[in-house]
């Protein structure tokens, strides 16, 4: 596999990573529908050491996980191999509220810290061996005079990364390992801290594969949004949003037209009762992308290049027993894509989690992802030499389930036990060089034993 060599180069950066220690080690963000290969691990920190005076704490710790992936590569010929995983992360942060002086009122709140993750395959499976990974992440978290009529947020991420996006793998030989940065400024107004809320933010993010055979999924983009939300009841909120991104692509051989994806929505949050809240936003998005020049890279109907169609999303969250939470809802939005100009996906989903005694904690997830792909890029582009069947469309029903039990018997430790099922269902493929027809479904099975100490 070619993650084994990219390890080196990609080790390299997460001692940068580390030595410049900006931010937590909380699961990944990635504002345009992310999957991880792997659950992510929820580090929970201890009570941590203060540092500098009493306002400053530092969180270290260390993780590990162990078990099995019958399915590695997400192939429709599934390769099982073990793993295990094992993450440094630190974090220092200002103390929360709760810790604090009844009558102090922090003027600025912040978080830094870093994480890097080390990952061994053990495998008998010819196509596996025995390959490592590296992962990395870093992130900032600066709030000022949250709480006032006039606040401000600065947040920055920066990942290394194996994990390819959205499932999105160009060939069952790689993960497609990328480095991101996304830099965020947010400013909130609140006139006389009445129920009116004026929002402005500006976020620039960067993407680049780090495999020269997919330079060309290379991208910068440019995202800015204004909103205002009232609150019209003392539990009930409506917001109107207005979202216009640019994106270019600037690797060789980009043949994905740049684009200015423009998303206008409106909503209402709300309170039902206390053990029911609601949330809706419907609107309208376009992917707006302009300047195409060479048709012949592409293959299906080019009149659909852009998405042209409405976006929105219904959540409701239940409290129905003591510390448990529920949360069920459907979302629909578009995102880019290395396969195609753009994909949508239509997502179902429910979420359980609950801490039924002492530290005990128990989760739960269920989704469902009905995509749709725009016209798809030419199969060469891919190193393939024709799509399955003559294929000119995509679309794919991707179902994820995942379990886990944890229990924290000291401040410092915990263990617990997870499982994850993620299946790719369609009729697409690829033909490869040889003639061989390779389908792009599969179902991924994996249980993982874990344990994090963190103070």
């Amino acid at each position: 596999m070619r993650s084994a060599p990219l390890a080196k180069r990609l080790a390299g950066l997460c001692a940068l990573l580390l030595g410049a220690a900006s931010s937590p080690a909380r699961a990944q963000y990635v504002p345009y529908g992310p999957f991880e290969v792997y659950p992510s691990m929820q580090l929970r920190e201890g009570p941590g050491f203060k540092v500098l005076g009493d306002g400053l704490v530092i969180h270290p710790g260390i993780a590990t996980e162990l078990g099995y992936d019958s399915n590695m590569l997400m192939a429709s010929q599934a390769g099982g191999a073990g793993v295990l995983r094992l993450r440094a992360h630190v974090d220092l942060a200002t103390r929360p509220p709760q810790r604090l002086d009844v009558d102090s009122r922090q003027f600025l709140k912040f978080r830094f810290g870093a994480a890097v993750e080390y990952r061994q395959f053990f495998s008998q499976d010819t196509r596996i061996g025995y390959p490592q990974q590296v992962n990395a992440q870093s992130e900032a978290d600066l709030r000022i005079k949250e709480g006032d009529p006039l606040s401000f947020r600065l947040y920055n991420q920066f990942l290394v990364t194996n994990d390819a996006r959205n499932l999105e793998i160009a060939t069952t030989q790689t993960f497609a390992p990328r480095i991101f940065e996304r830099l965020s400024l947010l400013g909130m107004y609140r006139p006389f801290g009445g129920p009116l809320e004026i929002g402005l933010s500006e976020s620039l993010r960067f993407d680049h594969y780090v495999q020269s055979e997919l330079s060309r999924g290379r991208s910068f983009q440019n995202d800015v949004s204004l909103w205002g939300a009232y609150k019209v009841l003392p539990q009930t909120q409506v917001k109107l949003e207005v979202r216009s991104s640019w994106t270019s692509y600037y690797g060789d051989g980009a043949v994905i037209p740049s684009s200015a994806p423009l998303r206008i929505t409106g909503g209402v949050q709300s309170l039902l009762w206390t053990w029911l809240g609601v949330s809706l936003y419907l609107g309208y998005g376009n992917s707006l992308h302009y300047g195409q020049t060479d048709t012949t890279q592409f293959v299906g109907d080019l009149s659909a290049y852009r998405y042209n169609n409405f976006v929105g999303g219904l959540e409701a969250r239940l409290l129905l027993v003591q510390r448990m939470n529920l949360r069920l809802g459907w979302a629909r939005d578009f995102f880019d894509s290395i396969y195609a100009t753009y994909l949508r996906d239509d997502r179902l989903y429910l979420s359980y989690e609950h801490n039924p005694w002492r530290s005990l904690y128990l989760s739960a997830g269920f989704e469902t992802y009905f995509r749709a792909y725009g016209p798809l890029v030419a199969p060469s582009l891919l190193y393939y030499r024709a799509y399955k069947n003559g294929a000119t469309t995509r679309s794919d029903i991707l179902v994820s389930l995942n379990a886990e039990a944890s229990y924290r018997p000291l401040s410092w430790l915990q263990a617990g036990l997870s499982y994850s099922l993620l299946t790719d269902i369609t009729d697409f493929g690829f033909v490869d060089g040889a003639g061989t027809r390779m389908d792009a479904g599969f179902v991924k099975h994996v249980v993982l034993f874990k344990a994090d100490l963190s103070y």
